[in-house]
Order: structure tokens, then sequence, then C-alpha cells
């Protein structure tokens, strides 16, 4: 699966930041809030609510994670792989981050579990 997916992304090119609008919207939020550009430092995630740039607290763990899924759709990311992601709480192989033997049969699992949703209401 993963060597696929990369030779899937590849295929449609590099991916800029800018071209995914969940990414633009995060900016822009970004600079109606502070009244500047994000910079390298600040969080991508950051509280809304707070007076100065900070991450957003762990509870709101589900913003991030819908907003990554949301770019993860938009970059053309195999939609099993982002059921996967989203299962798992964040899990994904790649070359660089291999997953632990534990964590790659969670993937797996999560994997096996779309597909007998999509064959299952296929048959519907």
């Amino acid at each position: 699966m993963g060597a696929a997916l990369g030779r899937k992304l590849a295929k449609a090119g590099p991916i800029l930041p800018e071209r995914i609008e969940a990414y633009r919207r995060q900016t822009r939020a970004f600079r109606a809030k502070f009244g500047r550009d994000m910079g390298p430092d600040d969080p991508f995630f950051f509280d809304p609510d707070a007076s100065t740039p900070q991450f957003r607290s762990t509870e709101d763990a589900e913003f991030a994670m819908n907003l990554l899924v949301e770019a993860m759709g938009e970059a053309g990311v195999d939609p099993a792989a982002i059921y996967a992601f989203k299962r798992t709480g964040g899990l994904f192989p790649t070359g660089k981050m291999p997953l632990t033997p534990e964590e790659l049969a969670e993937w797996n699992s999560a994997l096996d579990e779309y597909y007998e949703k999509v064959h299952n209401t296929r048959k519907q």
C-alpha cells in the first residue's frame, strides 16, 4: 500500500500547500485573527480564542484531524488511506516514518474495515 500510494501521489506532481483550500483557509483565519501572516514558529492549528498564537488544546484535536483529512482529500490521497488515517488517530506509513509492527497491524485493520464497508455498500 505505501509504495503504491507514493507512486500515485508522485504522478499527480508536487502538491503545494497554497493549492490546498484547507491550508489557505487556515492561514487566512490566522491573518484575520492576529493581523499578520503565519510565521514558521506559529502553530498551524492555533487556538482561535487565544489573544496570541497558541496551539489548540488537546481536547480540540478533532479540529486538527478533520482539517488534515480535508487537506488529504484535496491532495488526492487514496480514500482508503484517509479512512485508515482517521480511524487510527493519525497513523500514516511513509518511507521516512515506518510504522511499528503494532501500528502496521492497526493500519491494515483499518484498511480492511474500509474495504469491507465499501464492498458491503456496493452490494446494497
